[in-house]
This record gives structure tokens, sequence and C-alpha cells, in this order.
């Protein structure tokens, strides 16, 4: 790898004091990661640059699957700039065809010819403003820079790149501007925005470049702090020819409310706020980017690995509609690393995650990405530390992908995974309960690449005596449906779908399946004995000493600032809150309670479900938010769950608790509370309660469940025995062969009975 310099490390100390400095005196760049990535600085790995081909291998310390390392150039080799570090990277290709990579260094950019990916030549290298952030972007012949470090926008003409000449137009400021973290394009409409620049409250303002070489002001979205953001012409709906962007971050006042925001942008200067999602576990948005398909956004997270989550977390969004987005799920690696930039292409995400390097996910299934390569430019770590890969680019005509690192500098990779031909996805809801008598549809999507022959789909069913198959049949839009058998009552069902192709591919939903399956309880009805959507006071009562932010019911008027909700869960209007100010207000110096009246939980089989928002993500994050479950009308009280600086990023999540675990006779006199704190100094401490409900489970098997037909001994199995035990109890008229129940043994007794035989026990 060539020998680390370390004549450099009194340099870069200096660096890290002025940048912590510089982090702690201004409002848009006093971040936790940024002071994180200053304080995990590590000297820079020099070398020469490594091709294919050359004595010495570059594979040893670079673990990989399904990737070829093509060739790498260490950044001692990008001359006349600061290459303390490399920071981030794109791409461009010349109107003759030629490939080029944009590297990002500490002290401006590096540009490459990779046309012969094994053969890199460093064209030119152009001087920026010293800084651990660089960002590039490009339109048409011209490469927009930024940083942290000032310079507003760096305007470099490469229209004559393939005579080895890249020019600096001009590092352009105005109105005030002059430090930016990232840079946002729409390739198809032409247009450019900074965000986390020092105007505009850190938000998405508009760049008006058309004049290409003299950037200018042209409003934007300013409402808080965006760390980055993806801007797109949405094609679809009611927001078909529209500019729509997907930002990620939230930081206002000086006060984080993290998560996706859905801006149309259209026209700059009259922006509108379309949604907002929060997720669970939430850190720090970073970065997102669309599926191929425009129906998911992938988020990644900056701040929760170590934090609130032990491995890699991608959160995973549907954005189909961009007025009503909601969470989906993650997904992850199984690594430590943190999460940082990731693109799609063609069904495939590529994903930089630091320590673990460039990770590839086949999303042929968008919902549910599985990895099928790997590139990991950090060797001996997966830890969750801000060193490896900072980012990439996939889009080259090629195939071929850049990887740009901190510490190791330009990589260029070519994938060699194979994509799977088929996934199987969820179609339509999956139940949380299913009835004893069967019946219940379920759907799963079967989705090919290229017209692959779907030759079956089953359902595994497991009742308690092991997966057993039943088949789906095919509905001709790509799903398949089957009908769930009778199953015993009281019980809970394992299940989960799988699919073959005409050449002996086999996938399954969930993927991981079946050591992950599906589950549902088998319950013949549900009973609704207490409900509340907070529309009308029903008798909560609030106690406890706060100076400010008592729980009150009201409809959130807080815009999802600050750690609040910007509405309430089930969209009915109101739900219970602390502190329904806009602004800068929140729990203060005490505690509240929220108090329910009494619930009749007697008739047994209860369940308490609810949804819970909680935010404590600023300051010293030691607060909580308890809830407390009382069998004898509030005379002692129980916790059943506590929320803490480990749920702290806010968002709305359902709960629900079996009653019947947490007392053993429950009475007519259930009561439930939310308790929130806030005891320490400088904590930001925000809550939610909304859709509360006790439900009765009852368990009846069903007049015409199996039981009925399984007669005969041994139990467990239909069989001529059985139809012979029925014939012979319904000729002696015993009550036994009343299988409708309706007192008299007749015809149709015989035919519900065959009926039941001949649909099978599970």
């Amino acid at each position: 790898m060539g020998q680390v310099h370390t004549s450099r490390v009194g340099y870069r100390h200096l660096a890290i004091a002025s940048a912590i400095l510089a982090c702690a005196g201004s409002a848009t760049n006093a971040h936790d990661d940024d002071v994180r990535k200053i304080l995990d600085n590590q000297p820079p790995v020099y070398g020469e640059i490594w091709t294919q081909g050359m004595a010495t291998p570059r594979s040893g310390g670079f673990d990989s699957s399904n990737v070829t390392l093509l060739s790498q150039i260490p950044l001692n080799n990008f001359s006349g700039v600061n290459t303390a570090s490399g920071n981030d990277c794109w791409g461009y290709v010349s109107s003759s065809g030629r490939e080029y990579a944009i590297m990002g260094l500490e002290g401006g950019y590096g540009f490459v010819e990779i046309t012969n990916p094994t053969s890199p030549v460093i064209v030119e290298t152009i001087s920026g403003p010293s800084s651990l952030w660089h960002d590039v972007k490009v339109l048409g012949d011209y490469a927009y820079g930024v940083s942290e470090g000032g310079s507003g926008i760096q305007v470099m003409d490469m229209s004559d790149i393939d005579n080895g000449n890249v020019t600096l137009v001009r590092n352009w400021t105005g109105g005030g501007y002059s430090t930016t973290h990232n840079i946002v394009v729409n390739e198809e409409s032409g247009s450019m925005w900074v965000v986390g620049a020092n105007i505009g409250n850190g938000g998405l303002v508009h760049i008006d470049i058309s004049n290409p070489e003299l950037p200018s002001l042209d409003g934007g979205w300013t409402e808080m702090y965006i760390h980055d953001a993806q801007v797109v012409t949405w094609h679809d709906g009611d927001l078909a020819g529209r500019e729509i962007a997907f930002a990620a971050g939230g930081f206002s006042g000086g006060f984080s409310s993290t998560g996706l925001r859905i801006v149309d942008v259209t026209d700059p200067n009259n922006t509108q706020t379309l949604s907002t999602v929060f997720y669970p576990n939430a850190g720090y948005a970073h970065q997102v980017w669309l599926s191929s398909d425009r129906k998911f956004v992938y988020l990644n997270d900056e701040l929760d690995e170590g934090d609130s989550v032990a491995v890699t977390t991608t959160r995973v969004i549907n954005v189909e509609d961009p007025e009503n987005p909601f969470f989906v799920g993650t997904y992850t690696t199984g690594k430590a690393a943190i999460d940082h930039n990731l693109y799609t292409l063609d069904d495939v995400v590529y994903q930089s995650n630091y320590r673990s390097g460039l990770r590839v996910f086949d999303a042929l299934d968008p919902a549910n990405p599985v990895e099928v390569a790997f590139f990991d430019t950090y060797p001996g770590s997966d830890s969750a530390s801000f060193n490896g890969a900072w980012s990439n680019y996939p889009f080259f005509p090629s195939g071929n992908i850049i990887i740009s690192d901190i510490e190791r500098g330009l990589f260029v990779v070519r994938v060699d995974a194979e994509l799977r031909p088929m996934a199987l996805a969820q179609s339509g809801s999956l139940p949380s309960t299913v009835n004893p008598a069967g019946g219940e549809v379920l759907s799963v999507e079967a989705v090919t690449r290229d017209g692959v022959a779907v030759t079956s789909v089953q359902m595994m069913l497991d009742s308690g005596s092991g997966f057993a198959p039943i088949s789906m049949g095919d509905n001709g839009d790509g799903t398949y449906s089957a009908s769930l058998p009778s199953v015993p009552c009281g019980s809970d069902i394992n299940y989960y779908f799988t699919a073959s192709t005409s050449d002996g591919f086999v996938a399954t939903f969930p993927s991981d399946a079946p050591s992950n399956s599906l589950s549902a309880g088998v319950v013949s009805s549900l009973t609704e004995i207490y409900s509340d959507n907070f529309e009308s006071n029903t008798g909560w009562s609030v106690t406890g000493s706060v100076d400010d932010g008592a729980w009150e019911r009201a409809i959130p008027a807080g815009g999802g600032g600050r750690g609040d909700p910007a509405n309430d869960f089930d969209g009915s209007g109101r739900c219970y809150l602390t502190d329904n100010v806009e602004g800068n207000s929140d729990v203060d110096g005490g505690t509240t309670t929220l108090t329910s009246p009494a619930m009749d939980a007697s008739s047994g089989n209860t369940t308490l479900t609810y949804a819970l928002w909680y935010s404590n993500n600023i300051g010293v994050v030691d607060d909580s938010m308890s809830i407390q479950l009382s069998n004898n009308n509030g005379g002692a009280w129980t916790t059943i769950d506590t929320l803490g600086p480990e749920s702290q990023g806010g968002g709305w999540n359902e709960y629900s608790f079996d009653v019947g675990s947490v007392f053993a006779n429950p009475s007519s006199q259930v009561r439930v509370r939310f308790v929130v704190s806030d005891l320490g100094e400088g904590s930001v401490v925000e809550a939610g309660v909304d859709a509360v409900q006790l439900i009765q489970l009852t368990c009846e098997d069903s007049p015409t469940g199996c039981n009925d037909a399984d007669i005969a001994e041994p139990f467990g199995a239909l069989n001529f025995f059985d139809i012979s035990a029925y014939l012979a109890a319904f000729s002696a008229g015993e009550a036994a062969a009343d299988i409708n129940d309706d007192g008299t043994l007749n015809f149709f007794d015989i035919s519900d009975f065959l009926g039941v035989f001949s649909a099978g026990c599970p």
C-alpha cells in the first residue's frame, strides 16, 4: 500500500482544532456528525497508482465479494492541492464518450480519465479552500463544487477535458453566501440547489444558472437546515411535471427534528411543503435517493449506528404519493458501519458505508433490497466510525463504478454480481389475526427480470405441525393468491411464500425465510371494548408539576419542528401532546402525567393498543417517557414500557400489550397513564399519544372447523375412519353429527361434513 506519511500530523492537529472551533461558532455547521468526523480523522494512506497487471497485487487487505478492483489512485498522486483527505466524487462523460472521475480532495478536486479503467490518467487538479468537506455535481460541461471551507460555488469548465484542459471559471459568492455543505442538481430540468449553506437557514436554496458560468441566488425552501437532497421532475399523478425535492435533515433555531421532508420546489419563490416523515431510532437524516421505480426513498442516517441501532440501518420510505408517504422498514448489511451516501440504477442500490466500503444491493423488490456484492476500502474494521468510503458514482455508461475514500483515495471497480431473476414482494396487507374457519385470502407479487417464467408459487403454512405447502393461483397481473384453510383457534400460525422459475431459481418472502417467517394470531372475533381518537373529551386527566409543556388535547400546531409531531397519528385531527406551541417550547422542569379513564378488561383476552410519539435528541438526552398500567383504578401502577434516549428521534409508532400478561385477573378498573419528564438541563422533550384502544380477542372454534370432521382416533389426520365414524354418528342420531348446529340431522349436515373433510386439516 505504500508508507503512511506522518509528517503532516502536526498540521492535521491544527486543522482539526480550527475545524472544531469553526463548527462551534457556526449555527449551520454545529452538527454532531461534523465533530465526530473531525475526531475520527486519520492520516492518509499514500502510495503509487495501482492498476490491474502490476506485479504487486492490490487485492490483499481489501475484502470483497463479486467486485473486481480495476485501479486505485492514492491521494498523494493528485499534485498541487492539499491531499490530506478525500471526500465526495462524481462523474462526467465528454461529448466523445470518454469517461472521467471527479475526486473531492481536502484542497480541491482531481479530474481523472477512466475510459480505460485499468489505466487511469490524472488530467487536472483544481485548487479550493482547505476543508474536510467538498461536494461536486455536473450539469452540461460544467462541474460545480462547494465546500464547508468557503469560496461559494466553484465553477469548473470541462468542455476541453479530452485535450487535458479543465478550467476554473470563477469562485462565485454573492448576497453573503460563502459556505455550503452540499450541492444538488436535477439533470432533467437543469436546475441546481445548495443545501447546508450559510444563508437561507441552511435550507434548499435555488441557484439560477441560466448563465452556467455566472450563478445567482433565486429563492428556495428555507424553513430549516437540510443536509442533502434529491430533486427530480415528477412524472405521475397530480404532481406530474412538478419539480419535487426529497430532503434529508431538519435543523432549525438550534434544534433538531431530523427526518424526510418532501417539498414542491417548481417555483423556487413559492415552495410548498407536501409532507414530512419521521422514523424510529432516528439520529441524523443524512442523505436520500429514490428507488429506480420512484416508489420508495432510501434514507441514510449518519448518527444512529453505534447509538440507537447496532448495525448499518438504512430506512425505506414509500413515496408513491409524495403527499402521503409512510415509513416501510429498514435493510442492513449486518455490519456495524455507518451508512453515508447511496445511489440507485436499474434496480440496484450502490451504497458507501464508511468503514465497510461499497455495498451493492439487488432491489428487484425495492422495499426489501438484498446485498449481493461489496468492496471494503477500509481493511481491518467495520466499526461505526467516520473513515473509509465517502461516496460512489455508478452512472457511467461502461458500468464501471468509482469509490471515493477518505484515507485511500479513488478506486475504480466493476461489479460482477449476478442479479436475481425473480423476487417475491408483499401484495396487499398481511393480517395480524386470522379466523379459525379459514377463508382469508393472502397474496404475494412475483417480480421478474426480462420475462422470466414463473412455474409455481406456494404459501408455506405452519399451524403447529411444521410448514406445509398450499398452491397459490395466478391472478394474471403478477400477483398470486391462496385462501387460508381452517386452523386451530387460540394459537399462532407462521407462514411464508416461495416461488420457482423455469430454470430452478427459488425466491422467498420474506427473503430470509424460513428462518424468518410471518405470523398471525388465530381468533374468531375482535371486540372493541374501548376506543379513543381524542376528538372529544372522554375523561382523561392531566396531573404533575412542570414549568412548561403539560399534556393537552389539541390539533398539532408545531409543524414537525424541534421534535414535535406535525400531525396526529390516525388522521382524525387531535391527539394528546406536550406543549402544543410552534417554536421553542417543550416539556421543562418537571413531570407531566396523562391518565385514562377506567377501562373494563374483566372479560379477559384483552389487548391494549396505542400510538406514541417521543423525542429527546437535543441537549443531555437522559430523560424518559414511561407507560404504566393500573388494575385497581389507579391505586397501584405497573410500568409496562419505558422510552428513553434509545428511542429519541420522534415519529409515531404503534404499541400493543396483552393485559393478561401484566395482571393475572384483569379488572373492570384498568387504567393506563403516560408519564413524561424533563429533569435535566438543556434537554428538549416532546411527546404524543393517540389512537388508544382496548380490544377483546375471542376464540371459539368454528362449527364447521377441522375438528368437526376429525372425529375418529387417532386425531390429527382425516381419513376413511372419520367418514365411517361420522356416518355411524349420523345414523345413531348423535348430536356430534349435527355439523351445522341447527338441531336437525339431514342432508345439509352430510354436505357440510364432506366439505370440511375435503378441505382437510392443516
